[in-house]
């Protein structure tokens, strides 16, 4: 039976086994029973403690086995129900051993119901189902027992107390299963931006890998000839030896290039020689060259410096707005505005695109968008995007006091 947890794919066995342990538990009681009751009242409550016992062994047994694997949801229902009988019918043979059982056995109810629905993750909806019915029996029970002429006042507070128990209960659970909820797709985020960085990890070593194989090594083998060739020229041929050297200094130059390309794609070297404002007006300028895509960068308020985590994660955030923007958006324009006010920095990229597809509208975000909430998450910020004529990031990071200039 699928598992009615979001977004985990694991049966509550392991709780189902706990709670069969603590089923089995009520043996401690029985010297208890021996000491105190009467052999008459003794036969009468033993064969409950039994029948909890032995439902608690079933349990256990079956959680060793395929049957608890396969269906450990409804085995823990079973499981409650069958703990619930239990308690009614006890509470049917001696209803009034002392004159507050019918409000001990409520109470008991009301524990069975909120640890289970804690305990086994079950949804509102399962929660007031059983609650409903622990409510129908017990009323029942009540019923019987008041028409042969039992007093009915504390059966009566008594489900009054376990009406309450189920509300709270079934409140417990929606608050859970929202928090369960959450935790779920927190998990499958963090899954997919792990698989993804692993991805991006494997994807730029062969790029490195291949560019210094092909680009570098050709580059490098090449200036090695034209080295091997000065070696050997004669001195007549002084007109081939400059025409050599020429070609030599191109490929230094283009080597040197390509280095500089492999190294800024790395880690660009503007960040930390020059800071975040004049890297990310080179970064903007250089998409428009290379996309075609006119792209805006203005600031205002924004400290010379800032730490590097937050200056790296600005440039990168950007980098991986703009690079959505090229792959989803479709835009002719894109706007980069960079703000520090208050003590927060905000970040915000807008295109006059196509906007967000369905599913990132509807809160399934890209890996490349998780990416960005994940670095700010991390400096203790928040991220937003909206979807219109285009689509608007905003980043809000909190800074921490810096000489503000205008840019």
């Amino acid at each position: 039976m699928a598992d009615e947890r979001h977004g985990a794919d694991l049966t509550p066995r392991p709780q189902l086994r706990l709670a069969a342990l603590l089923a089995l538990s009520t043996l401690l009681f029985v010297p208890l029973l021996v000491h105190y009751l009467e052999p008459r009242a003794l036969l009468k409550v033993l064969p409950f403690y039994g029948l909890a016992v032995a439902l608690g062994a079933a349990v256990l047994l079956a959680t060793y086995t395929s049957l608890g694997t396969r269906y450990a949801e409804r085995l823990s229902l079973l499981f409650v129900l069958g703990l619930t009988s239990d308690l009614l019918v006890y509470l049917y043979v001696k209803p009034y051993a002392t004159p507050t059982y019918p409000a001990i056995v409520a109470n008991l109810l009301t524990c069975l119901l909120m640890g289970s629905a804690a305990l086994y993750s079950w949804r509102t909806r399962r929660t007031v189902l059983v609650g409903a019915m622990m409510c129908v029996g017990f009323a029942l029970v009540s019923a019987i027992l008041s028409s042969r002429g039992l007093p009915g006042a504390p059966f009566g507070l008594a489900i009054g107390s376990l009406v309450a128990g189920v509300v709270t209960a079934a409140a417990s659970a929606r608050v859970i299963e929202r928090f369960r909820t959450s935790l779920a797709q927190r998990q499958d985020e963090l899954a997919a931006l792990s698989t993804r960085l692993m991805t991006v990890h494997e994807e730029e070593r062969r790029r490195v890998s291949r560019e210094l194989h092909e680009e570098l090594g050709s580059s490098l083998t090449a200036i090695l000839s034209y080295l091997w060739l000065f070696d050997r020229q004669r001195p007549e041929d002084l007109g081939m030896l400059r025409s050599r050297a020429a070609d030599a200094r191109r490929l230094v130059a283009k080597t040197i290039a390509e280095m500089r390309e492999l190294s800024q794609g790395l880690r660009p070297s503007a960040l930390d020689d020059y800071g975040l404002l004049p890297s990310l007006d080179s970064q903007v300028k250089e998409f428009t060259e290379r996309h075609g895509i006119v792209a805006t960068f203005t600031a205002d308020g924004v400290p010379e410096r800032l730490p590097a985590d937050i200056e790296t994660a600005v440039y990168r955030i950007t980098q991986e707005a703009l690079t959505n923007v090229v792959r989803h958006a479709g835009a002719r324009h894109v706007r980069v505005a960079l703000t520090a006010m208050d003590g927060e920095l905000r970040l915000e990229v807008e295109d006059d695109g196509v906007g967000l597809a369905p599913k990132r509208k509807n809160g399934e975000l890209g890996t490349g968008l998780i990416g960005i909430r994940e670095r700010v998450r991390a400096l203790g910020g928040s991220a937003s995007i909206t979807s219109g004529s285009g689509a608007h990031l905003c980043v809000r990071l909190p800074i921490p006091g810096a000489r503000a200039v205008r840019a």
